[in-house]
């Protein structure tokens, strides 16, 4: 799909989540409204227990939203079928977690080719995508001998490899030091600034916002600013 200059690359409509634990049901999402543009750096910040990693999974179609409507690319993702969420999840968004999720007996170099075999695609660009994340010499390296950075790099490039158009990150640099998750966030930075890539990021790091273009802050699963 072709964007237009300044296309919504997400939005949604008084979205709310529930979840039911046991005969009692719990809000935590309460009527967001937001809208992201195409190319925007997202910082989603608030307190433990606000529903901003909550609204991260509904926004990128890996929960399922309980009212309201969530926009990607102008198509209400609550109508999807299951395999138009695959679909989605294979070709135009891309993920980076807290914890890589590397697979242990794969090298670096297959960890990111699942990626693009699971959506159907060759192994061409691969070495290209390891290289824009400063990975490409530890193609033959396993997870275990790579340091937190470096495999939080890995991850970066398995979510950059299928060309998405947004990636969502929960918690990138969660689990590494202040000055390796400073230089994750100057990649992620960059890579929206080249690749034109929409990030949308949760953090409890306030430092990190300055990074972002744009800032949505929640408390008791509503957005306060």
């Amino acid at each position: 799909m072709l964007w237009g200059v300044g296309m919504e690359a997400i939005k949604t409509i008084g979205l709310k989540k529930n979840f039911k634990v046991g005969m009692i049901e719990q809000q935590v999402l309460n009527g967001i409204d937001i809208i992201i543009e195409k190319g925007d750096f997202t910082g989603i910040v608030g307190p433990s227990g606000s529903g901003k990693t909550t609204l991260l999974y509904c926004l990128s179609s890996l929960e399922k939203i309980s009212e309201g409507k969530a926009y990607i690319n102008g198509k209400n993702i609550v109508d999807f079928t299951e395999s138009e969420i695959a679909k989605l999840r294979q070709s135009t968004i891309g993920f980076i977690f807290q914890f890589y999720n590397l697979i242990p007996n794969l090298t670096v170099f297959e960890n990111v080719l699942l990626a693009k075999v699971i959506a159907g695609k060759g192994d061409s660009q691969i070495e290209h995508i390891l290289d824009k994340v400063g990975m490409k010499d530890f193609l033959n390296y396993y997870p275990n001998q790579l340091s937190g950075g470096m495999q939080q790099r890995v991850a970066i490039a398995r979510a950059l490899v299928n060309e998405p158009e947004i990636i969502f990150a929960d918690e990138p640099t969660g689990n590494l030091d202040q000055k390796i998750g400073k230089e994750i966030m100057d990649l992620l930075k960059e890579l929206n600034r080249t690749e034109k890539v929409t990030i949308v990021l949760v953090t409890h790091n306030e430092d990190y916002l300055t990074y972002c273009n744009k800032v949505f802050r929640l408390l008791d699963g509503k957005i306060i600013i």
